[in-house]
C-alpha cells in the first residue's frame, strides 16, 4: 500500500515562499521593468534582398549573418522565400520621432552595405508600425489571456465545483506572476514568442491540476474520513508519480531547446522551463492549498458523513407446516 505523503504541512510555507516571490518580481517590474520586444513597441519593418556574400554566393546567407552585421540595433531577422527568391524580413525598435527613424533606416542600410557591398543589397518592402499599432496589439495580449482565465475557470466550475475552480485560477495567475518576476529582473526579452509560452504554461499548468481534482473527487466519493486534508494528500500522493514524469520529459523537450537554439526560440524555452517548474509546484501546493483554505470547515460542516458500503436486507420466509 502506498504511503501517503503529508503534503498539507507545505501548503503555508509554500504561499510565504510564493507571495515573497510575487512581490520580488513587483519590485522588478516598477525599478527595472519588461524589456518589450518590437513586437510591442514602435519600430521599422523593412524586408531585404541580399543578392551577393563576401564569397559571392548569396545562397549561403543566412539570417544570423544578416543579424551580425547590425548587432549594434535592437532588431529581430527572420528569413523569408517567395518564388524561390529568399528575402529578410527586419524589425527594429525606433520612437514616434520621424527623423530618428529616417536615421535608423540609413544606419542599417549602412551597415549592410558595408558587410555585402553596396549593390548587393536591396530594400523590397519598407514599413513603419507606429506606437497605436504596438500599443492595441499589447492590450489584446492582455485581454488574450484574460479571455484564457475565464474560459478555464467556467470549465473548472462546471466540471468539478467553484471552490476547485478558483484554486485553479489563483495557481495559473500565480504561475503568470512567476514568469513575470523572472521576466522582469533577467531582462529577457517579451515578445509574442515569450507570450505564447505563457500561454502554453496556462494549458500545462491547469491540465496537471485537472489531474489532481480530479483524483480529489474520486476520493471524496469514498472518504471515510471528515478531514478535507487527508483528502488532499491523499489525493496528491496518487498523482505524485505522474506529475513529476509529466514535468521531467517536457523539461527535457524544453531544456534542449534551450541549449541548442539561439534568439527568441531560445527565449521560449527560457520562459517555459521556468514556467513548467512553478506549473508543478503550483498544482501541489497552491491550488491545494487554496482550496485546503475554503474548505477549512469542511470537517464541522460533514460531520459524520462517512460513507458506508450498502449491505443487503436478508429476507426470511416462515413456512407453515
Amino acid at each position: 500500500m502506498k504511503t501517503v505523503k503529508n503534503f498539507s504541512k507545505g501548503f503555508v510555507p509554500c504561499a510565504i515562499i510564493s507571495i515573497a516571490i510575487i512581490l520580488f518580481g513587483a519590485a522588478g517590474l516598477f525599478t527595472k521593468g519588461i524589456n518589450f520586444g518590437i513586437d510591442f513597441v514602435p519600430g521599422l519593418l523593412e524586408e531585404v534582398k541580399i543578392t551577393a556574400s563576401a564569397e559571392g554566393n548569396a545562397e549561403n546567407i543566412s539570417s544570423d549573418d544578416v543579424r551580425s552585421a547590425i548587432t549594434e540595433f535592437s532588431v529581430s531577422v527572420k528569413e523569408l522565400e517567395s518564388d524561390g527568391v529568399k528575402s529578410f524580413q527586419i524589425r527594429a525598435k525606433a520612437n514616434s520621432n520621424d527623423d530618428t527613424n529616417v536615421a535608423l533606416k540609413n544606419s542599417i542600410l549602412t551597415s549592410l552595405t558595408q558587410k555585402f557591398g553596396e549593390n548587393s543589397v536591396e530594400i523590397l518592402k519598407e514599413d513603419f508600425v507606429g506606437s497605436s499599432f504596438s500599443s492595441s496589439l499589447a492590450v489584446k495580449s492582455i485581454m488574450l489571456a484574460v479571455v484564457t482565465l475565464l474560459l478555464i475557470w467556467v470549465y473548472a466550475t462546471i466540471r468539478f465545483h467553484w471552490d476547485f475552480a478558483l484554486g485553479a485560477i489563483v495557481a495559473l495567475v500565480h504561475d503568470c506572476m512567476i514568469m513575470f518576476t523572472f521576466i522582469s529582473w533577467s531582462q529577457i526579452e517579451f515578445s509574442t514568442t515569450t507570450l505564447a509560452a505563457v500561454l502554453t504554461i496556462f494549458g500545462y499548468s491547469i491540465n496537471a491540476t485537472v489531474v489532481i481534482l480530479d483524483r480529489v473527487r474520486g476520493n471524496l466519493r469514498f472518504a471515510k474520513t471528515n478531514d478535507f486534508k487527508e483528502i488532499l494528500n491523499k489525493s496528491i500522493t496518487d498523482t505524485l508519480n505522474r506529475s513529476i514524469i509529466t514535468t521531467v520529459t517536457t523539461l527535457f523537450a524544453s531544456i534542449s531547446l534551450l541549449v541548442f537554439t539561439t534568439g527568441s526560440i531560445r527565449d521560449f524555452a527560457v520562459v517555459l522551463t521556468v514556467g513548467l517548474i512553478s506549473g508543478c509546484y503550483s498544482s501541489m501546493f497552491i491550488s491545494s492549498g487554496v482550496i485546503s483554505f475554503i474548505r477549512r470547515n469542511w470537517k464541522s460542516e460533514y460531520q459524520g458523513h462517512v460513507h458506508m458500503p450498502k449491505v443487503k436486507k436478508s429476507v426470511e420466509i416462515q413456512l407453515d407446516d
